[in-house]
């Protein structure tokens, strides 16, 4: 259902005792006139002209207690200020629910493997906040928090048109402005309106924000309260630069709306390093080298950063000796990255291969099809090292005598991880795109993979659509509740959440690979794996790469 303002209906409100669902609600608010807007506060200054040409893009709403406001996973084009009550904004994903499981295989070298103890993350410290498209993020333990009045939420999906990420309910009767995107770039230009966020921000939010960056854990209260009046929070429109390779460091950034892009450019053009979401930083490694920028950072859709002067920045890391080391591990496990990410860059110009989105992989799963049987036993060793549900499908495009199976490539520019609204998918230090238990099943990194890799699970019965035939039986855990709400409406319809192959790094080696007892299962890098061969059938004239013949082996 689309959230976006029209003319209200005159049917009954609040007849029934128990609220009606999201869905089937008649009410759609009242159309605000120019002096109605006037008399809001935070509208103060706003140009009379932009509202008179743009009639019923701004309305205010009332909601009951119990009420949906929005739901998460939900595709949004407008964003809400609360004008009076309290909403609670909480995730109805139901946490854990598709969590590895370590279990016995058919073959013994597959047991060996997924017993194996696993290495925690480097450099960086236990993740404590999930975050969402609000003022506030929400603690894992408890992914419930409050919105009061003067708050404004839902700006990525007003902006961006991103799906919702976090249910929002009315605890108390609420009363909202909801409003359309061009009001509230407009909004956004108002200087009054932008001091008022900004100092709320300072007040209740910066401290969270700090708080659930991992690597800048442990700086004191003192330190923070000295930091608050420093800040700076810039917005950048879709494309615009937030600094060039080459520049001087200025300053450090925290990303707290939207997505930032970071690029580096190689002798055979730009390649994307990373997509940073909210409550990542970026911007350490020239200051810490006392360099210059190793690469450009610029805002992938609306962005807005939270901007630290390099002064305050060096003040930070000489009184925290423990922030330093953090964020000088991440500067070199960057810099490795890059390095990686340079020495893969091979150049292949073969036509065929890129138009089949090769040249983009950092890691293939081939099936060697002159030994393969069929048996399936890559796709069932998948399943059981990732708690009953395979993240693999034993089809794709072939090259020479090679099946190109349809499971995550760590490709070179992930675009998967463009847009998630609670940041649950990232790529790890080590290339692999892992995808964080609070995932809300939204779907949308499985819709912006280009290479159907990425599936949703539903949690009620734990079956893999794009993976009949696997074993299917992850459990699903308790739906986090607010206070208050009752089972009928605090349940969602069935959820699903989305897995990709996180190629077993707790395991210490790809389970589908070990479970293969024809050695017909490679993971590779494709550009070294293929480098000569693709050489030679360029020489050759032969053709390189076929589309599946139908039907594949399943």
């Amino acid at each position: 259902m689309s959230n976006e303002p029209v003319v209200p209906n005159t049917a009954a409100v609040g007849t029934s005792p128990e609220p009606a669902p999201i869905e089937q609600r008649l009410e759609y608010g009242e159309p605000l006139t120019p002096d109605q807007v006037f008399a809001i506060p935070q509208f103060e200054g706003f140009s009379r002209g932009k509202l008179e040409k743009n009639p019923g893009t701004i309305v205010r709403r009332v909601f009951e207690p119990g009420e949906l406001l929005c739901r998460e996973g939900e595709f949004g084009s407008t964003a809400f200020l609360i004008e009076s009550g309290t909403a609670e904004v909480y995730l109805q994903a139901q946490m854990g629910a598709v969590k590895k499981q370590r279990r016995g295989g058919f073959f013994h070298r597959l047991k060996q493997v997924l017993t194996r103890t696993p290495e925690p993350e480097r450099g960086a410290a236990p993740r404590r906040f999930i975050p969402i498209d609000a003022p506030i993020d929400l603690d894992q333990d408890r992914p419930i928090a409050e919105l009061g009045v003067g708050d404004l939420f839902g700006e990525m999906a007003c902006l961006s048109f991103y799906p919702r990420s976090a249910t929002v309910r009315a605890k108390t009767r609420v009363v909202v402005i909801e409003m359309l995107r061009n009001i509230l770039i407009e909004l956004q230009k108002n200087a009054k309106f932008r001091a008022v966020l900004e100092e709320k921000y300072r007040a209740r939010a910066l401290d969270q924000h700090l708080a659930g960056v991992p690597l800048l854990q442990g700086l004191s209260r003192e330190f923070v309260d000295q930091l608050r009046p420093k800040v700076k929070l810039l917005r950048f429109d879709p494309g615009q630069p937030i600094f060039k390779e080459g520049d001087a460091a200025d300053g450090f950034f925290l990303v707290r709306i939207g997505f930032v892009k970071v690029a580096k450019q190689w002798p055979g053009g730009e390649m994307i390093l990373s997509y940073l979401p909210r409550g990542s930083c970026f911007g350490e490694m020239a200051l810490l080298s006392n360099a210059p920028r190793t690469a450009s950072c610029s805002a992938l859709d609306h962005v807005e950063v939270v901007k630290v002067e390099s002064s305050d920045f060096e003040a930070m890391v000489a009184q925290f000796p423990e922030v330093r080391a953090r964020l000088e591990t991440l500067a070199a496990e960057r810099a490795a990255q890059n390095a990686t990410l340079a020495q893969r860059g091979v150049s292949v110009d073969l036509e065929q291969f890129l138009s089949q989105g090769l040249m983009q992989a950092q890691n293939l799963l081939l099936l060697d099809l002159d030994r393969c049987t069929r048996c399936d036993e890559c796709v069932h060793g998948c399943a059981n090292a990732h708690g009953g549900v395979t993240r693999l499908i034993r089809d794709g495009l072939r090259f020479d005598n090679y099946l190109v199976a349809t499971t995550c490539r760590t490709c070179r520019d992930p675009l998967c991880m463009v847009g998630c609204p609670v940041g649950s998918i990232r790529r790890k230090e080590s290339l692999e795109i892992v995808i964080e238990d609070w995932c809300i099943g939204c779907s949308l990194c499985a819709k912006q993979c280009p290479y159907g890799n990425i599936s949703m699970v539903d949690l009620a019965s734990g079956n893999n659509a794009a993976a009949s035939g696997a074993p299917a039986h992850a459990s699903a855990s308790a739906t986090a509740q607010p206070s208050g709400v009752t089972s009928s409406r605090a349940v969602a319809k069935p959820k699903s959440k989305a897995t990709t192959c996180d190629l077993c790094m707790d395991h210490g080696e790809p389970a589908c690979v070990a479970s293969c007892p024809h050695d017909a299962a490679h993971r590779v890098d494709p550009l070294k794996f293929f480098e000569e061969r693709l050489f030679t059938l360029q020489k050759s004239g032969s053709p390189s790469i076929a589309p599946p013949p139908s039907p594949g082996p399943r």
